[in-house]
């Protein structure tokens, strides 16, 4: 009955075995291009420069601000430009736009590369600062010419009501050892002089003997 049924009905059963079979090729072809799609992702990830720029109080002291400029990504950036909207006039009375690297640009910037300088402090003219913002716009190419395109937004508003309590370990530490080296260096030199005191055997046997005879007085009016 079973072979019959299967004679009889062999036509269609070739159809249906031959739809599955182009499905089947379809989904294995839609799988394969989607591997193929993340691997292409996964190496140009790799091999994929971005130029971060931001802004950080320094450990010394919150109210000194840096701005730092930094490959955060795997791959070489090359030709890197910078866009300064509305140019911003530093505490020196120079403008950010003066800057060499701003001004004609980067060739080259490695992975993990950094550049890490002095912006403003905020202890003068902080209200004026926090209302005023601007952006920084970079333009920059990987290994193979692809262009890429960031902007940032320089808020300093961000800082505002920002405490610092003490101060960092490792600068206190490298303070006081630079005044242990004034202190050997005045005694070196002899701007100052150590004061020595001598106590000869003599000396000592009679402090000794003192200090016995206040002990044996303190514990006789004790009794």
């Amino acid at each position: 009955m079973i072979l019959e049924f299967l004679g009889q009905n062999e036509s269609a059963f070739t159809v249906i075995f031959s739809a599955v079979v182009a499905i089947a090729t379809i989904v294995y072809a839609i799988l394969t291009w989607r591997l193929v799609s993340e691997t292409q992702k996964m190496r140009e990830v790799q091999t994929e420069p971005k130029i971060s720029v931001i802004v950080q109080p320094r450990e010394e002291w919150i109210g000194l601000i840096d701005m730092i400029i930094q490959n955060i990504g795997l791959g070489p950036a090359y030709n890197i430009k910078f866009e300064i909207k509305p140019d911003y006039e530093k505490y020196d009375g120079r403008s950010l736009s003066d800057y060499g690297f701003i001004r004609n640009g980067l060739k080259y910037f490695g992975p993990n590369q950094k550049l890490q300088f002095f912006l403003t402090s905020l202890t003068e003219k902080f209200e004026e600062k926090i209302k005023n913002s601007f952006e920084i716009k970079v333009t920059y190419q990987n290994y193979i010419g692809k262009i890429y395109e960031d902007i940032y937004v320089v808020d300093f508003s961000q800082f505002d009501g920002l405490n610092q309590l003490g101060k960092p370990p490792l600068h206190e530490i490298a303070e006081n050892i630079k005044s242990i080296q004034k202190d050997i260096n005045s005694i070196s030199t002899g701007w100052h002089r150590m004061k020595i005191i001598m106590y000869t055997k003599e000396d000592v046997e009679e402090e000794m003997e003192q200090l016995r005879s206040r002990y044996q007085s303190k514990t006789e009016e004790q009794k």
